[in-house]
């Protein structure tokens, strides 16, 4: 070439069609991408394809893809991370949506599966970038995750659930709605976590908290097997407010409440649901006590401080069913009776002071004081001793008849739904603790018993019971006339049943005791204890299931054979019974007393119950002619002292606070001052309050 000559053109190099994106293999390997889903060269490669706009989403995908990730081992890993934690797995055990190579665009998605991709991926970053989910189900960062990871995995996540909102039709799913609740926990609450302790901090202190699974196991079983028995929480609310609670490093002092209405929900499922071994000795407290007494320790004074809330109210109304469930009368006594005051101090007896309150709140304050009172009737008549809230006192609509579910605290409220709400129940017992008032202010009251008219007023009573059994009762649909009814519904048909002929026979208990009946009361009151046994009888298969009925259960066949014990040894012929059917009492008896055997295989309560009755049990095995206890005009003094349950007032019997479970003295030689346990809960349950026990109602 000349020197000067001009250059020859330099040839133009045709440029390949650019590809906005590559595929997460041919970045890694950094190689060019057709930018095809899926791309040629894992075609020819035959891989799968993992494409998104967002590249640390499509690598998320491709780790939820590998088959070392979802065998990953349910138990703690035994390598520490740099926080000095466990590190876990949080990919769920089985994969609920089949991941394909098309699931890397989101617009050809369901609703349902575009959140299960959501939650999948949120799941795997957190892994890969060293998020840990906590026991209290907050999340936090391994020391080496850097904040601009962090960042980008919020934004990424938002883009997603952006990109999955236009196909979601107003009001398809919403946020306060339990199925959201749900998911919503259960995002950071993997079935791997099942194993790991948990904790929740308040103030300085730290208290013991179910892990994420075993807190979603409590709280279905409270609302599907307790809450339509005392419907004084709603799930929806209760779900939201407890999961922003237990997100923040600290319980604050505002929240204290919720946390032991938590705690106490713990408790009540528990002690319902627990078969109890046959050795007292094995278990000295009662289901639930650590729960039980986390909650007292929270809430410590305020339930008696002045200071109101529901979620306090909530607490002492469920505070009080532990405390009955675990048969201790006269601390539900207590606690049931400051709940009522409190409900009187919170405005809750008079609904027109309500002018600033949502549909919602007027629904809730309705149904939280109408549990209270139904509840301090039934505790009160149960120990025999006067009842807290009066009828003139109060002036307060009862609850609509709605699905506890299908109510959320930011919507309105739904159209009435008679055969899954739980209001229905809750209106037959409001109507019975009518009656009980009516009873006891008339009957058992101080200034009522001076009148000389008990058995006159009654019979009066009994009648107006009868009734209200037989005419009203039939009105309120209980049962659904027009669906086959659930084992719910059955069940709470059985209780106001039973609540309303216990409430009979407690009419004439001391003159049934006193063992001068004559033949229109043996009928009377007789074949109203059988109908309790029968209807026992009809839940049997109930007896061996781990559900609250069977206290129900064990409760009602205590008051039957209370009656049924004042004839086991009377002739009926004597009373002028000659044509009643030979052994009909003793039948009924027996069966009474297998019932309530085999709930006692598994229920503390029902073991008690036998034990008061054991002196009759073992008379009644012994003594074949009725004549050896001169039980003919005049009933010899060893069967009256065999009945228990002589007094109204349980607390009277004999022996009252004397028969501790544990010995005065120690093996050490050390007198029992020196060890005294000055925890105030733990004496009143390691002490006996009575010869006898609640013969609840």
């Amino acid at each position: 070439m000349e020197v000067g000559a001009p250059s020859s053109p330099k040839r133009k190099k045709v440029r390949a069609k650019y590809a906005p994106r590559a595929c997460v293999s041919c970045r890694r390997s950094k190689l060019k991408c057709s930018g095809e889903n899926p791309c040629q060269r894992c075609v020819d490669s035959g891989k799968r394809c993992f494409y998104s706009e967002d590249q640390t989403a499509a690598e998320a995908l491709q780790n939820l893809s590998r088959p070392t990730l979802t065998q990953a081992p349910t138990t703690l890993a035994t390598n520490d991370n740099s926080n000095g934690t466990f590190r876990r797995s949080l990919v769920p055990r089985n994969e609920g949506i089949e991941r394909r190579a098309s699931d890397a665009s989101v617009l050809g998605l369901s609703m349902e599966a575009r959140m299960a991709r959501i939650e999948s991926m949120m799941e795997s970053l957190m892994l890969e970038r060293g998020m840990t989910v906590t026991p209290r189900m907050s999340m936090e960062r391994d020391g080496a995750a850097s904040e601009r990871l962090h960042a980008d995995f919020l934004m990424q996540i938002a883009g997603e659930a952006t990109l999955s909102l236009p196909s979601v039709q107003q009001g398809e799913i919403s946020m306060g709605s339990p199925e959201r609740a749900r998911h919503s926990i259960s995002a950071v609450s993997p079935a791997s976590s099942g194993d790991v302790p948990a904790t929740v901090r308040v103030g300085a202190r730290t208290f013991a908290f179910p892990n994420p699974v075993e807190y979603q196991r409590y709280l279905g079983v409270f609302f599907d097997d307790i809450a339509p028995y005392y419907p004084c929480v709603n799930e929806v609310e209760f779900r939201i407010g407890s999961e922003k609670l237990l997100s923040v490093p600290a319980v604050q002092a505002d929240h204290i409440s919720l946390l032991a209405l938590n705690y106490i929900v713990f408790a009540c499922v528990d002690i319902a649901t627990a078969l109890d071994p046959l050795d007292p000795a094995s278990q000295p407290s009662p289901p639930g006590w650590q729960w039980f007494r986390a909650a007292d320790d929270l809430v410590g004074k305020r339930r008696t401080s002045g200071r109101v809330n529901l979620a306090l109210l909530q607490f002492l109304a469920l505070e009080a069913v532990y405390l009955m469930y675990a048969d201790k009368g006269n601390a539900a006594y207590s606690i049931i009776g400051i709940a009522a005051r409190l409900c009187f101090q919170a405005g809750l007896h008079q609904q027109s002071s309500w002018r600033t309150y949502t549909p919602f709140e007027i629904h809730m304050r309705q149904r939280i004081f109408w549990t209270v009172y139904f509840l301090d009737r039934r505790i009160s008549l149960s120990c025999g001793r006067p009842y807290s809230i009066r009828e003139a006192d109060i002036d307060i609509e009862q609850p609509a008849y709605l699905h506890d579910k299908e109510i959320h605290p930011d919507q309105p409220l739904p159209e009435p739904n008679v055969s899954l709400s739980s209001n229905v129940y809750l209106n037959c017992m409001v109507c019975w603790g009518r009656l009980a008032a009516d009873a006891w202010d008339g009957l058992f009251a101080a200034t009522a018993s001076k009148d000389g008219l008990v058995m006159d007023n009654a019979l009066v009573f009994d009648a107006r019971i009868k009734h209200w059994t037989e005419t009203v009762l039939p009105t309120i649909p209980l049962l659904s006339p027009e669906y086959p009814p659930e084992t719910r519904q059955l069940r709470q048909h059985t209780i106001v049943q039973n609540s309303l002929d216990q409430l009979r026979l407690l009419l004439f208990r001391q003159a049934m005791l006193s063992l001068q009946y004559d033949a229109e009361m043996v009928c009377t009151c007789g074949d109203m204890a059988v109908k309790i046994v029968q209807r026992a009888k009809a839940h049997e298969s109930d007896t061996n299931e781990a559900t609250s009925f069977r206290f129900h259960m064990a409760s009602s066949l205590g008051g039957a054979i209370l009656t049924l014990a004042t004839l086991l040894f009377r002739d009926m012929p004597y009373v002028g019974l000659n044509d009643h059917p030979s052994g009909y009492y003793e039948e009924a008896h027996s069966d009474a007393n297998n019932i309530l055997a085999n709930l006692a295989s598994g229920l503390a309560v029902a073991r008690r119950i036998r034990n008061d009755f054991a002196d009759v049990e073992n008379a009644r095995q012994q003594v074949v002619d009725p004549t050896v206890f001169g039980f003919g005009g005049t009933a010899g003094a060893d069967v009256k002292n065999m009945l228990p349950y002589t007094s109204l007032d349980f607390a009277q019997q004999p022996g009252v606070g004397v028969e501790p479970l544990v010995p005065d003295g120690h093996a050490n030689g050390s007198s029992s001052a020196s060890t005294l346990n000055t925890d105030l809960w733990s004496s009143v349950f390691a002490m006996r309050e009575g010869k006898y026990g609640v013969p609840w109602i």
